[in-house]
């Protein structure tokens, strides 16, 4: 039951987040200036004033802005992120065609969460086996390599590091990996008629997949292994000197079977922690990593272009589908690591009830 409660109460902190955050982005929304004309009427230089309440008319702009904003939560509710002003099209100077958001932003955010999901793969899988050597041989000069390497990928650019994988061991030099572009993990057919070279195969497949993606996941690696080995290696040195530890060792446990066991669950919740703080980070770096490799169409990139990254004007529309699409993946994945933390440390529910707070340990992911 209080495991249930605890839940409950997840949920409904998660709902109000969502909610606030969306009312927050639409206030901004209304306070940023705009020039919706532009998108209605693309190939004129000036705009009379019927022009524009026209445009505004066709864009539902000229609602009251609570209006706007019950109308916002209504095609929520339906799954429908809105229409985007890019690529509208004004039919017979009356209707406006505009294309569904729905379709431009699901594809980008599979390439941009197969970037962050496989990044965050190769950073467990490497912090966990450095953290958990350090830790246990501080102070030795195998503790001293791992902490200098590590620390050398958190203090260069995202961008910068990007460049400098992509030119060793990419095509330029060791031609090992492609260092630009994304395939989907799925090879479609061709379209109907579509005949393709002698010699020439499409993207696709997941061989293709994981070899343009290898160089991005090392990038989005290298950039938080600092932070996680330093924190495992920390928490294993503070673990190791334990009374249960000793008492361990004096039963005959191996060491291996100690930290095991004993020393890397504690780690674990604090990764948990680090985790749910920087959900949100990690698709601010991936408009880096995106940038670097050129991956055309992926959600970090996309967000850019929407708030004027290619032109002068910005497609509100757009960037707030991609804010709220971003902060429904962050409060879901929030939640998913409280639920988790409650499942592996059973005093979360009952203790959180007497104002006990999870510790606050700093990272990046």
């Amino acid at each position: 039951m209080r495991l249930a409660r605890y839940l409950v109460r997840r949920v409904a902190a998660a709902l109000f987040t969502l909610l606030a955050l969306i009312a927050i982005t639409f206030v901004v929304y209304w306070a940023l200036p705009t020039a919706p004309t532009g998108f209605v009427y693309p190939y004129a230089h000036t705009y009379t004033s019927y022009q524009v309440d026209h445009a505004n008319h066709l864009l539902g702009l000229d609602r009251s802005k609570p209006m706007q904003y019950l109308h916002y939560l209504g095609q929520l509710v339906r799954g429908d992120l809105g229409h985007s002003w890019t690529g509208s099209q004004l039919v017979d100077n009356k209707r406006l065609e505009q294309p569904a958001l729905g379709p431009s932003l699901y594809p980008g955010l599979r390439i941009t969460l197969s970037i962050i999901l496989g990044g965050a793969a190769l950073v467990l899988l490497l912090a966990v086996p450095l953290g958990a050597y350090s830790g246990t041989h501080v102070g030795s000069l195998g503790d001293r390599v791992v902490s200098t390497t590590t620390l050398v990928g958190i203090c260069t650019h995202p961008m910068v590091l990007g460049l400098i994988l992509a030119t060793v061991f990419g095509v330029g030099k060791l031609g090992w990996l492609p260092t630009y572009g994304y395939c989907p993990l799925v090879q479609h057919a061709p379209a109907g008629g579509v005949v393709f070279p002698a010699g020439f195969s499409p993207c696709g497949g997941p061989a293709d997949w994981a070899s343009h993606l290898i160089l991005p996941w090392v990038t989005f690696a290298l950039l938080f292994l600092a932070l996680y080995t330093r924190m495992i290696r920390a928490s294993v040195a503070e673990t190791l000197h334990e009374d249960y530890i000793r008492t361990a060792r004096a039963k005959g446990a191996s060491s291996l079977r100690i930290v095991r066991h004993h020393v890397l669950p504690p780690a674990s919740l604090r990764v948990l922690t680090m985790v749910g703080m920087e959900i949100g980070t990690a698709f601010g770096i991936c408009i880096y990593i995106e940038s670097a490799f050129n991956i055309q169409g992926g959600l970090a990139r996309q967000a850019v272009l929407a708030m004027g990254g290619a032109t002068s004007q910005i497609d509100l529309p757009f960037t707030l589908g991609i804010v709220v699409l971003v902060t429904l993946i962050v409060v879901i994945g929030n939640f998913l690591v409280d639920t988790l933390y409650a499942v592996f440390d059973p005093r979360t529910g009952r203790e959180s009830a007497r104002g006990r707070e999870k510790p606050l340990v700093g990272g990046v992911f």
